[in-house]
């Protein structure tokens, strides 16, 4: 029997369990990536090598293999693409190629979600330093390109000498064109992630991100996150009302989303959204402390099937995510981790990184070998978890040196980051 073809954007860790889930539904599954050897790659029936982003490309090769679903559910600029091939092919999709360039722009994000009133910090659309230079927001600011994947370009800056030093890396990275000047909020960053139904919001996980800004250029490494948000009871009921406002302004239903906001008191800030789901192993978090299946979720979107919060309960158990960076060299391999893992210490362990891969302290995706999941039943119970691990595992380069991060572990910074995002 001839199976379903379901073509798949972007060969990042999370699209790992995509795959899965794919399969487990009978697609035979193709993996576009423009790499060689994508972190997916081996889970997928075959590998294209091309760029999500060519829609016209995309295009082609799904008429050519008769796709059934163009798909991809964590990655910004191939979920436009996805939108943008089943229209041309009248395939399902969740929302329309419009609505695809409205999120995918943060120019035109930050304009919709202003004209909504949507709480969201006060902001300017540039091109040039020129333009800049005559804003009246205050310091210190976020610089980050309009239209870019995850955090690269994106820069805090305290003065004018600054803004003229990072804004031109911004407008680097964006593809139109203009960059996103901010000001900056100080407070506890989360990450509210929630599925639209019957063009409502329901809160599945909030999450608490929890960052640094370290070197000569600033690089934010986002290395942390613990769920539930320490926030307010009055700042977490917030949330669904804002999620549902931002599904009402962007015209979307039936789609996971999650916003990414700043809490300061029982006030809530929007700073950018996506009608997806998470990056990193926010969907495997997800399903370990909620019950809820949110890759199942996004399927169902992308085929035109009702979504269905069943399965879902909260959260029982305190999580926690951590990074593990690597300092400049040639990563080789990990040390120490399958009895962290048989005893449960750590719940779960994901590499970005292979064996030859170059890590760069310079870029923070670049500069990440693989991220852990722990949890417990209290906060000293996670914590010496995580102090358990970053004492017994190493992470070696190619001539047998230990190039591990070992400074970046929630256990070390933790009274630093329950005082809120971003500390210094």
């Amino acid at each position: 029997m001839k199976k379903d073809i379901a073509l798949v954007l972007g060969g990042t860790v999370p699209h790992i369990v995509l795959l899965q889930k794919l399969k487990e539904r009978g697609f035979h599954t193709i993996l576009v990536d423009f790499l060689k050897n994508p972190p997916a790659r081996d889970f997928a029936d075959e590998h294209i090598i091309e760029s999500t982003l060519d829609n016209e490309k995309v295009v082609e090769i799904a008429r050519e293999r008769n796709a059934s679903v163009v798909i991809s559910t964590c990655v910004d600029q191939a979920n436009s693409t996805c939108c943008y091939v089943a229209e041309k092919l009248s395939l399902p999709h969740p929302y329309s190629f419009q609505t695809s360039l409205d999120v995918t722009d943060k120019r035109r994000m930050k304009e919709i979600m202003w004209d909504n009133g949507i709480p969201t910090s006060r902001y300017l659309k540039v091109k040039s330093f020129e333009e800049a230079q005559a804003l009246n927001l205050n310091y210190p600011l976020m610089v980050k390109p309009a239209d870019s994947n995850s955090a690269n370009g994106v820069k805090k800056v305290h003065d004018e000498s600054e803004l003229e030093q990072y804004l031109p890396v911004a407008l680097q990275f964006s593809r139109n064109g203009y960059a996103i000047v901010e000001e900056f909020i100080e407070g506890v960053e989360i990450s509210a992630y929630c599925v639209i139904v019957g063009e409502k919001a329901h809160l599945v996980m909030a999450q608490e991100r929890i960052s640094v800004i370290e070197g000569k250029e600033n690089v934010i490494k986002c290395y942390a996150s613990h769920a539930p948000a320490r926030i307010s009871a009055e700042a977490l009921s917030k949330c669904e009302p804002i999620a549902t406002q931002l599904a009402r302004a962007f015209h979307l239903d039936n789609t996971p989303l999650f916003f990414q906001g700043i809490v300061q008191g029982d006030d809530v800030s929007v700073i950018e959204f996506a009608p997806r789901v998470g990056g990193g192993i926010s969907s495997q978090t997800i399903k370990y402390s909620t019950g809820f299946d949110i890759i199942d979720a996004a399927i169902d979107s992308f085929l035109g099937r009702p979504i269905s919060l069943e399965g879902w309960h909260p959260m029982s158990r305190i999580y926690a995510v951590n990074q593990i960076y690597g300092r400049n060299g040639i990563y080789s391999h990990t040390t120490g981790t399958e009895p962290l893992l048989s005893s449960g210490v750590i719940d779960n362990l994901s590499f970005y990184k292979k064996p030859g891969d170059r890590i760069d302290e310079s870029r923070a995706s670049s500069g990440r070998i693989g991220v852990m999941v722990f949890s417990g039943s209290t906060e000293d119970e996670l914590r010496n978890k995580i102090r358990q691990a970053f004492t017994t595992i190493d992470c070696k380069d190619n001539e047998g040196r230990s190039m591990m991060r070992r400074d970046l572990n929630l256990d070390s910074l933790w009274n630093v980051s329950i005082k809120g995002n971003m500390q210094e």
